[in-house]
């Protein structure tokens, strides 16, 4: 195929380790980056659980060549941008340009990378504004449910437990910019990158600009993810958090999944839940909860975080609390049935055509296409899967979506945490 993403992408390792991706589009003069590096959450030391975002939040803060004014400045003056983010596993990349001004953008991220400073005045800006945040977040229905339903499911040392607040505060506190250096050498390097280039360049022009500005880049190893499986728990747990004067309650649901990206069943299982919950609009759980009894305006189902590691499956509703029973009890209900008697092949038809069709949308941008490029590097897929995944959607039956029901989707015993004003 001519036009495939095998035949358009060009692939490299740099000597250093860097894999570098490289898909020309010269439809419109712009650029698009995506990327990942090793160094999420999940490294963070313990007793200091926000080592690993507040390292990648302050990147961008200054550098050995540059004040924070002035690459910010440089970058709006283009009208381009660079993002440096923490996940749960790994840290994201990101920019977007003109394409005349990417080579200014790429030398940026490298000096983001390579070169931070870490300036104690910024530092504390930012433990303030984290401090701010969560102290905020301690009022909200939705983010209390969730906190105490991660520490109902996962043991504390595991990525997907959510500290109580008065923790997370404490440990923002103490950490330190050495902290943030010592995490910053044992985490950030060129072993474990990963650039996926998008856009109005060529694979050798790319090639050329990632040698000058990481080709002598070592930095930290490569680290390994040694993630056990969280376990499905045994029996059904419910638990309420009380707060003052809310007018409506958040209701999640869920256990821990079990499932990760490079399970042969995750496309089997994405469907599944797709057709029980993803959409509050043309679900299972949406058409039922929300259209036939109006007990609330969004419900949804969602294997959250399933990727290098396995996160939690969860189910979420805002109700008003006189209907807080009816619509736990419905819902447990609904999702009893589809395990009982599976998938419909109705479902199954618009599921696919659904997914495929957002799948080639999602592929209609740079950007779209760069971060679908670095995710098939990371887990290792191949570019090739990019050509191949609307038929292996297309491939799926029931026999193999009603065993990945049965397989993750256990009501039998679901933790559910209500949060909101309960007299």
């Amino acid at each position: 195929m001519t036009n495939s993403f095998v035949s358009r992408t060009s692939r490299e390792e740099l000597s250093n380790g860097i894999k570098l991706l490289v898909l020309e589009n010269h439809a419109n003069p712009t650029v698009s980056i995506s990327g990942y590096l090793m160094g999420g959450s999940y490294f963070s030391p313990l007793g200091k659980y926000a080592t690993a975002r507040l390292t990648a939040d302050m990147l961008n803060k200054g550098t050995s060549k540059r004040s924070k004014l002035e690459i910010a400045e440089a970058l709006e003056s283009a009208g381009a941008g660079v993002n440096v983010s923490s996940n749960t596993f790994t840290i994201s990349l990101g920019g977007q340009s003109l394409s005349k001004d990417f080579p200014m953008v790429l030398a940026t991220l490298a000096e983001e990378l390579r070169e931070p400073v870490f300036p104690e005045a910024e530092f504390d800006k930012l433990k303030q504004r984290s401090i701010a945040a969560i102290k905020r977040a301690q009022d909200e229905t939705d983010r209390r449910a969730m906190e105490r339903f991660s520490q109902l499911v996962f043991e504390e040392q595991s990525p997907f437990h959510i500290y109580s607040a008065e923790r997370r505060i404490a440990e923002i506190e103490a950490t330190t910019t050495d902290d943030l250096r010592r995490f910053y050498e044992e985490h950030y390097g060129a072993a474990s990158m990963i650039l996926a280039v998008v856009g109005d360049v060529t694979a050798t022009e790319v090639s050329k600009l990632m040698q000058e500005s990481f080709g002598d880049w070592q930095g930290a190893v490569k680290p390994e993810i040694t993630l056990a499986e969280t376990p499905l728990q045994a029996t059904p747990f419910s638990d309420t958090v009380n707060l003052q004067d809310k007018a409506s309650v958040d209701i999640v649901m869920g256990h821990a999944s079990r499932l990760r990206r490079l399970n042969d069943d995750y496309l089997a299982a994405v469907v599944a839940n797709r057709a029980l919950g993803q959409s509050t609009l043309s679900s299972r759980l949406g058409l039922k909860v929300r259209d036939e009894m109006g007990l609330t305006y969004g419900i949804n189902s969602y294997f959250s975080d399933s990727g290098l590691g396995d996160g939690p499956y969860l189910i979420t509703v805002t109700v008003a609390p006189e209907n807080v029973d009816l619509a736990v009890n419905t819902t447990k209900e609904i999702i009893e049935e589809y395990v009982a008697n599976g998938i419909t092949e109705e479902e199954i038809a618009d599921e696919q055509s659904s997914m495929i069709g957002g799948y080639k949308i999602g592929l209609a941008t740079n950007a779209g296409i760069a971060g679908q490029l670095a995710n098939t590097e990371i887990y290792g897929l191949g570019i090739h899967y990019l050509d191949e995944f609307p038929q292996h959607v297309k491939a799926l039956n029931k026999r193999e979506i009603d065993s990945a029901i049965g397989k993750y989707i256990h009501p039998e015993v679901l933790t559910t945490v209500m949060a909101g004003t309960f007299s």
